[in-house]
């Protein structure tokens, strides 16, 4: 196998295992919006947030999350979604240092994903397999 061809099946299972990772969280907004309101006033200090405002975050997470996994517009989704991602853990950093008390050390994955959604957004150009945006380059 090429290495191209191998660079670009890694990358289409990170973006692939990434979207489902956050198509979890998005779809908790309609699930559990009470959990969103639990995290913005636990975590962010937001007390203004609600279980109303859950759906449209929800909705706005969840079209941002298919434009990531179908690979559209690379720069834009890969790096939004990386950004959102990082404002998450960068907000959790003091219960990631208290890494000893359950369930703080579960947030660790966090970190990780934070890693792999750095990495795809730098290789983005190479992320070609099922991307609407590789296939869309290649047409013009």
């Amino acid at each position: 196998m090429q290495d191209k061809r191998k660079i670009e099946i890694a990358l289409l299972i990170l973006r692939l295992s990434i979207g489902a990772f956050l198509a979890v969280w998005a779809s908790l907004k309609f699930l559990r919006p009470e959990w969103m309101v639990n995290i913005f006033r636990g975590s962010y200090g937001q007390a203004w947030v609600t279980q109303d405002m859950a759906f449209l975050v929800g909705t706005l997470q969840a079209i941002i999350v298919l434009a990531f996994l179908i690979g559209f517009a690379r720069t834009i989704t890969y790096g939004f979604v990386t950004l959102m991602h990082a404002t998450g853990v960068i907000a959790s950093i003091p219960s990631l240092i208290n890494f000893t008390k359950y369930p703080s050390n579960l947030l660790w994955t966090s970190v990780a994903t934070l890693g792999a959604l750095i990495a795809l957004f730098i290789l983005r150009d190479l992320d070609n397999l099922f991307s609407v945006s590789a296939r869309r380059n290649k047409d013009t």
